[in-house]
């Protein structure tokens, strides 16, 4: 048995490229999925950016989404789910995702992904509250707050050496800054009501920094423009 003794780095480009990817959501910018096809738009990746109802029940009825909900992609036919995994996975496809020869730097990047979901889910357990209003007032409490806790420990997680990027000036634009720059659009573009839009900015700053960051990217607003022609 041989062993390397190298100190070169690790690539971190896959071994094969796939030549056909689909991705399964509806028309919407929300980040499980806008995500995803930024990051392909962006490493000039092609894909089928798949938003028909009656396609995606197909899918459905074929067994082949695995937890129920979407997003999903077929890659060569093969089926993935599960916002992280698919993230990681496009990261992976080109340089969205942090080096091999950072472990850390890229267990970071999915703990920010999950950290998005964690965000999310918490959100999401408003949408059927009969006072939607008290419930989100609730959440947000700086003392005991189960939003204000996740964004707080997102908020925590990310820019920490103090850069604009998610995981780092070393990993540069990640799979996991189009994620928070999804989530936060999701907040401050007033779409959950009572939650003020200026509060994610004000109470968690490196997260707009993010914000920002992505923002002003050309290529971004080049997707936004070729995606979302209608919105901002």
């Amino acid at each position: 048995m041989t062993s390397s003794t190298s100190n070169e780095p690790v690539s971190k480009k896959p071994k094969l490229t796939p030549t056909s990817i689909k991705v399964y959501y509806w028309n919407m910018a929300f980040w499980r999925a806008d995500a995803l096809r930024a990051a392909l738009y962006l490493q000039g990746i092609p894909f089928d950016n798949v938003t028909d109802k009656t396609e995606m029940d197909e899918l459905k009825a074929q067994k082949k989404v695995p937890f129920g909900a979407f997003p999903v992609m077929e890659i060569d036919g093969k089926i993935l789910s599960q916002t992280q995994a698919c993230a990681t996975f496009v990261g992976k496809l080109g340089d969205m995702y942090p080096s091999n020869d950072d472990p850390f730097a890229q267990a970071n990047c999915d703990e920010i992904i999950n950290g998005c979901t964690d965000v999310t889910d918490t959100v999401s357990s408003t949408f059927r509250a009969e006072d939607k209003k008290s419930a989100r007032e609730k959440l947000m409490d700086p003392k005991d707050g189960r939003l204000y806790m996740h964004l707080n420990g997102l908020n925590s997680v990310v820019c920490k050496d103090g850069s604009e990027f998610a995981c780092g000036k070393d990993s540069e634009l990640t799979v996991a800054d189009l994620c928070v720059w999804r989530l936060y659009n999701w907040f401050y573009n007033g779409t959950i009501d009572h939650i003020p839009i200026d509060w994610i900015g004000t109470s968690f700053p490196n997260l707009k920094t993010i914000y920002d960051n992505v923002e002003s990217n050309e290529k971004i607003q080049a997707f936004k423009k070729e995606y979302y022609p209608d919105k901002k």
